[in-house]
């Protein structure tokens, strides 16, 4: 007899993006940083990757476990993409 492994299916984790007059962006959802300078920060959510650009940016708030990231400085472009497979710099816990 065939043994029935059960399968749980877990829907994608929301996330947000808060931008205050293009000077802070608060992010939740984040899995993880995949790279950063003072040009650009790419982080992967559970609905693909984000790219923040600007100018002078600074991560000020990085809390992985809780899915958190605060960026300052200059911000003048969002993108989202769906690429993936890249090794992070920072990872959440159990990923």
């Amino acid at each position: 007899m065939e043994s029935e492994k059960s399968v749980s299916f877990q829907p994608p984790k929301n996330h947000s993006l808060a931008m205050e007059n293009r000077k802070t962006a608060a992010l939740t959802g984040v899995s993880e940083v995949l790279a950063f300078d003072e040009n650009q920060v790419i982080l992967m959510t559970e609905s693909g990757e984000i790219v923040l650009t600007g100018e002078g940016l600074h991560v000020t708030r990085l809390m992985l476990d809780e899915g958190q990231l605060t960026v300052e400085g200059k911000l003048d472009g969002v993108l989202y993409t769906q690429r993936g497979g890249r090794r992070g710099l920072f990872r959440r816990a159990g990923k």
